[in-house]
């Protein structure tokens, strides 16, 4: 089985160039056959003209028979030999043979008697000493009556003329095909190695060098949707490979504190004997940090979850606003004991969504309004619907999100400059709730004002009423 391009291209220029060969030498070897052929009869036409000619000169000077008999033995050059291949007879109207060339004066040498004509009919047929002939049946109204001229002619010449050409086209283009496959071959590989050059850059590209690029300018134009097909695949790897990096980085940055915090109040600890009390605060002290670290690391976890489309979720009809409003249920503690103004106002809107994801990401935007929200700020959550769409807003009176901020704000571990006295999270929250509702098949933006607030606004598709 052929698996190499240049194989396959070689192997479908050679069968088509042999179809085109074949039916070639069939063309010519059939050209030349009616030529070689309508060569023959033409000259026969002419022999039938003349003898036709003839015979009204010779009846006008007397009876039919005698003077068939002297055109007879008046004949010469080739029809007067025996076999030589040029042939004729003269036949009555009634299918009697009058008279016949000397070179058919043997034995049983005579031409088949054909059906009157008087249009010239060519047929090939078998001769003396079983040759090829060429006859041409003529009839011809004289004075005397109807007569039947019949020429014949030798194809055995045509027959060696065209065995002679065949021979020629069996040798000449298998030498043809030989030549041709050799250049084929070279071409498609001149073709290819342009192909060949594209390969050997892409593969000097690694996971070191992801910033290069291919020169779509010097690619043949038949490769320069290739790179830039590749060109995007790369700028798309390194970014991959730039965010993992990143967020490899971020993670070890962020488990790093904790981990420190732990080592110090272990280290200050064992440092000289301590009270029970001061154990109990430095467990605590472990414990708030243990919890943090398995905070982060189980937000890690589902990110990668999400990276590699390996959750599994459960999709049922749920009530956006039922849903919402178990979130603010969960909430009202953190929101109460900074005073803040809970409200949740909405129409019963049906999504499609996993129970427990959705309520997830509900929670983050939520919590996240509470905790960069000013003390006795308030938070309003509507639930509404806009067309295709259900939409969840959540509106806070915190203390807003600045404009170089608002582009990053769902990466991971991004955290305002001016949040992280007021709270201390992981910074994933809002790339998971990013990752959720579009995984839900929707979509989530923010408008925020510093010092004023801001606005979350995520939208579902809503289940037709």
């Amino acid at each position: 089985m052929l698996t190499s391009i240049q194989s396959k291209l070689i192997v479908w220029f050679l069968t088509v160039f042999s179809i085109v060969l074949i039916g070639l030498g069939f063309f010519l070897d059939y050209q030349l056959s009616e030529i070689v052929i309508g060569s023959v009869d033409s000259h026969l036409n002419s022999e039938v003209q003349f003898i036709a000619g003839l015979l009204r000169v010779e009846q006008q000077q007397g009876p039919l028979e005698t003077e068939l008999l002297e055109f007879s033995q008046a004949a010469v050059g080739e029809y007067s030999v025996a076999l030589s291949g040029h042939y004729y007879q003269i036949v009555s109207s009634n299918g009697k043979l009058l008279v016949r060339s000397p070179s058919l004066a043997i034995p049983n040498a005579s031409l088949p008697i054909e059906a009157e004509s008087l249009t010239p009919s060519y047929k090939t047929i078998v001769g003396p000493e079983k040759t090829p002939l060429r006859l041409l049946n003529q009839s011809f109204q004289l004075p005397t009556g109807v007569l039947t001229l019949q020429t014949a002619e030798s194809l055995e010449e045509s027959y060696k003329l065209l065995g002679s050409f065949r021979k020629i086209i069996l040798i000449v283009f298998p030498v043809l095909f030989i030549v041709s496959g050799i250049g084929i071959w070279m071409m498609i590989d001149l073709s290819l190695r342009p192909l060949e050059l594209f390969s050997k850059q892409i593969g000097q590209i690694t996971e070191k060098n992801l910033n290069e690029r291919m020169d779509e300018r010097s690619a043949a134009r038949e490769l320069r949707p290739l790179a830039v097909s590749f060109n995007t695949m790369l700028g798309r790897l390194e970014a991959a490979f730039s965010k993992q990096g990143q967020f490899l980085s971020d993670a070890s940055h962020e488990l790093r504190t904790p981990t420190s915090v732990i080592k110090s109040y272990c280290d200050v600890t064992l440092g000289k004997e301590r009270t029970p009390s001061e154990y109990q605060e430095a467990l605590r002290m472990i414990a708030t940090n243990v919890d943090r670290m398995t905070d982060i690391i189980n937000r890690i976890l589902e990110i990668s979850r999400f990276d590699s489309k390996t959750f599994s979720w459960v999709t049922v009809e749920v009530d956006l606003l039922d849903v919402m409003n178990d979130a603010c249920k969960l909430l009202e503690a953190s929101a109460s004991s900074r005073k803040i103004a809970l409200r949740l106002n909405g129409v019963k809107t049906t999504v499609r969504a996993d129970r427990e994801r959705l309520t997830e990401a509900l929670l983050n935007i939520v919590d996240n309004a509470i905790k960069y929200n000013r003390t006795g700020g308030r938070v309003e959550i509507d639930v509404t619907r806009a067309g295709p769409w259900a939409v969840v807003t959540v509106t806070d009176t915190g203390i807003g999100i600045p404009d170089i901020d608002r582009q990053s704000i769902f990466d991971r571990f991004h955290r305002l400059a001016d949040g992280r006295d007021l709270a201390a999270g992981s910074g994933l929250g809002l790339s998971i709730t990013r990752a959720i509702v579009e995984a839900h098949g929707g979509k989530i933006d923010v408008q925020s004002e510093v010092g004023k607030g801001s606005q979350f606004r995520i939208f579902l598709p809503a289940v037709a009423p």
